[in-house]
C-alpha cells in the first residue's frame, strides 16, 4: 500500500445485491475516463465492502490532487469518498503518521477527538487502546485538547490486514447512479434554468445523455448557441463528454406562423422538437427524451398542452423537474454551476415565438387538426441537414460571453 488512497463510498450501488459488480465497473469505468490525465498517479484497486480503493502511486503536487478531487466528487454513484494517508499496524507506526496527519490538516485552535476501528483482529491492541495511544501523542506533541463530545477535528483510523488507514475530511459526493447504468437519453437543452438541471437529473439517475439544442439563428444571436456550449461544458463535470447536436429551427417556426393557428405556436413548435429528438435518439440508440417541463410553469406545461405535445412522439418523454418548485430548481441549478451561466441574458428560439395569447388548455384533436397543415417530415428533413455535432468534453476550454 502506498502513501495514501482515495477510497470512494457508493451507497446505493451497495444496495444493488448480486448487479452490484456491473454497477461498480460501470462507476470505474467513468472515473478512469474523467481522470486520463491524472493516471500516472493512479492505480485503481478493487472494491472492498461498500467502498474502491484508488492509489496514489507517487507524490502529487496539492493542485493535482485537488483537481482529482473535484473530478471525484462530481462523478454520479459516489455518495461520499476520502482522501488518506496510509501506515503500518504497529501502534507506532500508528501514532507517529497520526500526529503528522493532525499537523497537516487541523487548525490552530481546533479540538479533536480520535475515532479508532480495528477491522484487522489479529494486532495486539483494541480500538480503544488505539484512540488512548494517539489521542495523548497528539496531545502532548501538538498541544491539542482533547473533547470527546464536540470535537472540531475528527480522526479517523482504520487498522486493516497490512496497512492503517489515517484520514480527517470525508468528502460528500453527488450520489445517484453510475452514468451508463440506466442507458442513453436524449435531453432537450435550452439556454433556460430548467433544462439542464433536468439534465444533470437524468445524469443522476444513469443515464448517458446526448443533448441536443434548437436554434434560431440568424433570427437570434449566435451568442445563444455559445451559451448552450458553456452550459454543456459545465454538464461534462459529471458525465466527462457530451455529444451536443445543433438543430435550427427558423424554417419550421416560420411555417407555423404562416400556416397554423397562432395560437398554438408553441405546442406545435415543441411537437416537432420531440418528433427530432426521435430521429437523433434512433441514431444515437436512445430510449428515451428528457426535457426541463415543470408543470404550470408557462403556457406550455399545463396537463392539457403536455399531452398534446407527447402525443407527438411514441418514445417516453421523462420530465425530471415535472413536480418541483422554482425555487428548488434553482437551488439545484445554483449547486451544480449551470445557474449563473443560464441567467445571461440571450436569445431563445422559443422566445422568439411566444405568441401574444398562448393556448393554455389545448384540445389534441384540434392541434392534429393544425399540425396536418404542415408538412412536417419535409421541415424535419431539412432542419437535420442543417444540424451540426459537436463532442464537448470536460478538458476542452469554452469561451466565456459577456453578461
Amino acid at each position: 500500500m502506498t502513501n495514501k488512497v482515495l477510497i470512494i463510498n457508493f451507497e446505493e450501488i451497495y444496495l444493488k445485491g448480486k448487479n452490484q459488480n456491473i454497477f461498480i465497473k460501470q462507476l470505474v469505468r467513468n472515473l478512469k475516463r474523467k481522470l486520463t490525465n491524472y493516471k500516472d498517479y493512479l492505480d485503481f484497486s478493487k472494491a472492498h465492502g461498500g467502498s474502491y480503493f484508488i492509489e496514489i502511486i507517487k507524490d502529487i503536487p496539492e493542485e493535482t490532487l485537488q483537481k482529482i478531487i473535484y473530478k471525484v466528487k462530481n462523478t454520479p454513484g459516489i455518495t461520499g469518498f476520502y482522501v488518506a494517508d496510509t501506515t503500518g499496524i504497529t501502534m507506532d507506526e500508528i501514532a507517529k503518521k497520526s500526529v503528522v496527519h493532525t499537523k497537516q490538516h487541523m487548525n490552530e485552535n481546533d479540538s479533536f477527538a480520535v475515532i479508532a476501528k480495528r477491522i484487522n483482529k489479529a494486532v495486539s491492541f483494541n480500538s480503544m487502546d488505539i484512540a488512548r495511544r494517539v489521542g495523548s501523542d497528539i496531545n502532548e506533541k501538538l498541544g491539542k485538547k482533547v473533547d470527546l463530545t464536540h470535537p472540531d477535528f475528527k480522526l479517523y483510523i482504520k487498522v486493516r490486514g497490512k496497512y492503517t488507514l489515517i484520514y480527517s475530511k470525508i468528502i460528500p459526493g453527488i450520489g445517484g447512479l453510475p452514468v451508463g447504468t440506466s442507458g442513453k437519453a436524449i435531453a432537450m437543452l435550452s439556454g433556460g434554468i430548467d433544462s439542464p438541471v433536468a439534465t444533470f437529473m437524468a445524469m443522476n439517475r444513469g443515464l448517458h445523455i446526448t443533448a441536443a439544442h434548437f436554434h434560431s439563428v440568424p433570427k437570434t444571436s449566435p451568442q445563444s448557441i455559445d451559451k448552450v456550449k458553456m452550459l454543456v461544458k459545465k454538464l461534462t463535470d459529471f458525465q466527462g463528454q457530451i455529444k451536443l447536436y445543433l438543430i435550427p429551427v427558423i424554417e419550421i417556426q416560420e411555417a407555423i406562423a404562416k400556416q397554423t393557428d397562432s395560437r398554438l405556436r408553441l405546442i406545435l413548435l415543441r411537437r416537432i422538437m420531440l418528433k427530432i429528438g426521435e430521429h437523433i435518439a434512433e441514431t444515437e440508440k436512445a430510449k428515451t427524451l428528457v426535457t426541463g417541463d415543470s408543470l404550470g410553469q408557462v403556457a406550455s406545461q399545463t396537463l392539457e398542452n403536455m399531452k398534446a405535445t407527447e402525443d407527438a412522439t411514441d418514445m417516453l418523454v421523462m420530465r425530471p423537474l415535472v413536480a418541483l418548485d422554482k425555487k428548488f430548481i434553482i437551488e439545484t441549478a445554483k449547486k451544480i454551476g449551470t445557474f449563473d451561466i443560464s441567467i445571461l441574458p440571450h436569445d431563445d428560439a422559443c422566445g422568439l415565438f411566444t405568441p401574444k395569447s398562448p393556448e393554455t388548455k389545448a384540445q389534441l384533436k384540434y392541434v392534429k387538426e393544425q399540425c396536418a397543415k404542415l408538412n412536417v417530415e419535409n421541415l424535419i428533413s431539412n432542419a437535420l441537414q442543417k444540424t451540426e455535432t459537436l463532442i464537448i468534453s470536460d478538458t476542452d476550454t469554452i469561451p466565456e460571453l459577456m453578461s
